[in-house]
């Protein structure tokens, strides 16, 4: 039984190979790779089994559904940690070495991340994000710090999945995207990070090991009325983790400013987030304890939500 499952969850044909041949050139090398093809008639089968690698898995699943092509992974997976690495993305050689040795050093945690950097069509480097850290470095990170840097800030500077390993025994996979029993549209991953800091701190791992692919077949996700659920649940979780402690007074005020900030940023495409600011207000004129579950709060989420499943339900969940 391999140590470390590095799964990928394909949806595309032009990056896979470049992404299985990071994995496969690996410093760490008791892993096995299984790799879930999500296109309706196994477009990628062929990528696959040109890299005659017995640790490669090859499972049609044709899901239509990102999330579904994950969990079936997961529920695949044999290994004690598991890399994640999504189909357009490419790992560093010691990726999962450096995470897994993090792991290893630290079982009470169920998450490590290291940075990443931006790239292109071409591999070329087009961004490096500022490092959490120095390189070599480890920092253990808790709940309330995710809240203040994190949510506060709406920045997720843990980034995608392809820069985290998970604890397969520690994580409960079913509940992991949940917030507040809310399954999330567009930020499930943050959600997951603050739920596996809430057990015990997440792992920083330092050094740009793993790099994030931007190309033109992503925009079409980021634009339609869905978009708007994924703004409002950056709000969701500033009122979540105040109403639960995490948040105080000024990253409380501080936030209020970024989320009128960006309902501003998007208010021509969604007028009605033009009204959002106002409703903002109550961040620092209500107690902590009622923020979530404000009763004009509720009733804008709810409408939200709804408009964001509408446009998923007309959006398609793969190109081949």
């Amino acid at each position: 039984m391999a140590t470390v499952s590095i799964l990928i969850p394909a949806n595309n044909a032009q990056y896979l190979a470049r992404a299985l041949i990071s994995a496969q050139q690996q410093t760490f090398a008791d892993i096995e790779i299984l790799v879930g093809d999500n296109t309706p008639g196994g477009n990628l089968e062929a990528i696959v089994r040109r890299v005659g690698d017995s640790r490669v898995q090859y499972f049609l699943h044709g899901f239509k559904s990102d999330s579904d092509n994950a969990r079936q992974l997961w529920a695949r997976a044999a290994g004690k940690y598991v890399k994640w690495l999504f189909g357009d993305d490419v790992l560093m050689p010691t990726s999962v070495e450096a995470l897994a040795a993090a792991l290893r050093d630290h079982p009470e945690s169920s998450l490590a991340f290291h940075d990443r950097v931006i790239i292109d069509e071409n591999d070329q480097v087009t961004q490096v994000p500022p490092a959490l850290i120095k390189d070599g470095e480890r920092v253990l990170l808790d709940r309330a710090f995710l809240a203040e840097q994190m949510v506060a800030h709406q920045h997720n500077f843990i980034g995608e999945p392809s820069n985290i390993m998970l604890n397969r025994e520690r994580t409960d996979f079913a509940g992991a995207f949940n917030y507040r029993a809310f399954e999330l549209h567009f930020l499930a991953n943050v959600a997951m990070y603050l739920n596996l800091a809430e057990s015990a701190p997440v792992i920083a791992v330092g050094g740009y090991l793993s790099a994030f692919r931007q190309h033109a077949w992503q925009k079409p996700a980021l634009v339609g009325a869905g978009v708007g659920a994924g703004l409002i649940e950056w709000e969701m979780m500033v009122r979540g983790e105040a109403a639960a402690g995490h948040l105080s007074t000024d990253s409380l005020d501080a936030a209020k400013q970024r989320l009128a900030t960006l309902y501003a940023n998007w208010a021509d495409s969604f007028p009605g987030f033009a009204t959002r600011p106002g409703n903002l207000d109550e961040l620092t004129q209500l107690p902590a304890h009622e923020l979530f579950d404000s009763p004009r709060f509720q009733a804008d989420l709810a409408h939200a939500r709804a408009t964001a499943l509408r446009a998923k339900e007309t959006t398609p969940a793969f190109v081949a």
